[in-house]
């Protein structure tokens, strides 16, 4: 994973919180609403959205 010369990984600093209705079948989110950043990192659950 992530051997390409080209691929440069980096910690997370901010984090934010999104609500969305759903996803769509190609995996996009459906009327998402950006409702803050977060202070700090409680146990909310986080997920990575893929390309």
């Amino acid at each position: 994973m992530g051997r390409r010369p080209d691929v440069v990984w980096v910690e997370p600093v901010l984090i934010a919180e999104i609500e969305y209705r759903a996803l769509t079948h190609d995996g996009k989110l459906r009327h998402a609403s950006y409702k803050g950043l977060r202070e700090v990192q409680d146990n909310a659950a986080v997920f990575k959205i893929e390309d």
